[in-house]
């Protein structure tokens, strides 16, 4: 549109100019009017209005002669500016109509493009608040849970049906061609799952917490072989997210003292257990490597970090992933 407008204002240029160089010619051309036209009508009776002696008569024919092919030039001159003119106006007409054109489709797509805009907001205002309903959902149902294992059973069993209805709500708005509600659902589908798993390491042997491993993934304990990894940690030592995801649950919980469920996506969740202080809330996003608390700052013995990591209802060794 900037490149036509342009050439729409120099068309317009060349109108106005090409009009004011016809106007002057027109103007000098009038004086001489009258006695063009009647050299036209009357030549023998023009050139012998008033008797002169011959030298002069052929000296006034050769200036005729000169004024006609100056006249002659000057009309060729004018006919081609007219030409030139009426082609001018005849694209500036057509470049006009093109930029009007453009700039009704123009008006038409930024109101597209607003409308648009207006129905991703919508619908990530609903997935907003379909992730801070799963959240404090997620958390309630936390506390409620007797055991470790019952808090995590009711994590993924409402993760398992929360993406369902998603699911079932974006197919129905795509069958009805409502594009919008399917993309909103789509929208609370990943709100309800933000990360995408858990990744293998390089096996640096950082782990989460600065310190040693006390209890390794299926070493023999009292209770049957070790479901997690213990580390012994330094007393304030900073705790990290060994994904990103987001915090289903952070408090305090039963005997396991402050924890960290981290939402790794895919039904992963990493359990971190025995923090002094908590650096997150429920409901938030955390990157990979991000500090979600840290260890007590003095106790009677060493701090401990109890770290576990589930797929569903299933632990898994987590290793590989830190």
């Amino acid at each position: 549109m900037a490149d036509l407008s342009d050439r729409v204002a120099a068309l317009r240029t060349e109108d106005a100019s090409l009009s004011a160089a016809i106007a002057r010619d027109a103007e000098a051309l009038r004086p001489m009017l009258p006695l063009v036209e009647r050299l036209s009508l009357y030549p023998a009776d023009t050139l012998l209005a008033a008797p002169v002696e011959p030298t002069r008569a052929i000296s006034g024919l050769m200036v005729l002669r000169g004024l006609s092919k100056g006249l002659e030039q000057r009309a060729e001159t004018m006919r081609a500016r007219q030409a030139r003119l009426t082609e001018v106006r005849a694209t500036l007409e057509a470049q006009s109509q093109q930029l009007e054109g453009l700039s009704v489709q123009q008006t038409q797509q930024r109101d597209a493009v607003a409308a648009q805009a207006r129905m991703a907001r919508d619908a990530q205002t609903r997935s907003t608040r379909a992730a801070q309903a799963m959240a404090s959902a997620v958390q309630a149902a936390s506390r409620q849970a007797g055991t470790l294992q019952s808090a995590i059973d009711r994590l993924d069993t409402m993760e398992t049906a929360l993406q369902q209805q998603l699911d079932r709500e974006a197919e129905a708005a795509r069958r009805a061609h409502r594009n919008a509600e399917a993309a909103a659902s789509v929208a609370r589908a990943h709100a309800a799952s933000p990360g995408t798993g858990v990744q293998s390491q390089a096996n640096d042997g950082r782990g989460p917490v600065a310190g040693s491993v006390l209890t390794a993934w299926g070493a023999s304990t009292d209770a049957g072989p070790a479901s997690g990894i213990t580390y012994a940690a330094a007393p304030g030592g900073n705790v990290r997210a060994p994904c990103t995801g987001r915090v289903d649950f952070a408090g305090d919980f039963r005997s396991y003292g402050q924890m960290v469920i981290l939402d790794c996506g895919q039904h992963y969740r990493f359990v971190l257990a025995g923090l002094g202080s908590l650096g997150v809330d429920s409901g938030q996003a955390v990157a990979r490597g991000a500090s979600v608390g840290v260890m007590p700052g003095t106790s009677a013995r060493r701090p401990a970090l109890f770290v576990q990591l589930r797929h569903g209802r299933e632990t898994v060794d987590p290793r590989p992933f830190l």
